[in-house]
């Protein structure tokens, strides 16, 4: 049997908030849930569990109801690697320099100390 692993605060709320804006987008469209279900094809029960930020339904079925509203700009930026400062400025930290500065133009001589 899986072991349910129980989110943290942020990705509670995270879920939360998805579900909410799913049910936002689907009432402003005067949809059911039995619509949304229907054209998703899974349980009424699953979207009121999507709904309700429920950490168990599956990632595919939120992303799934979220293009089903509109949502692809936002679902396609998500995890952006151009959006994560952080892990930018590490690799930049990580990556080495091309040669050193103090062999900058070593192989060279200056003609006025021949």
């Amino acid at each position: 049997m899986k072991k349910k692993i129980e989110p943290s605060f942020d990705a509670a709320e995270a879920l939360a908030r998805i579900g909410a804006n799913i049910r936002t987008a689907r009432l402003r469209r005067a949809e059911t849930e039995s619509t949304l279900a229907c054209r998703m094809g899974v349980s009424r029960a699953t979207i009121a569990r999507l709904e309700r930020g429920d950490g168990g339904v599956s990632l595919a079925l939120a992303l799934e109801a979220l293009l089903q509203y509109g949502y692809a700009d936002q679902v396609f930026a998500l995890g952006d690697p151009e959006q994560d400062g952080v892990g930018k400025r590490l690799d930049a930290v990580r990556r080495p320099s091309r040669g050193s500065a103090g062999a900058l133009h070593s192989h060279r001589v200056d003609p006025s100390q021949l």
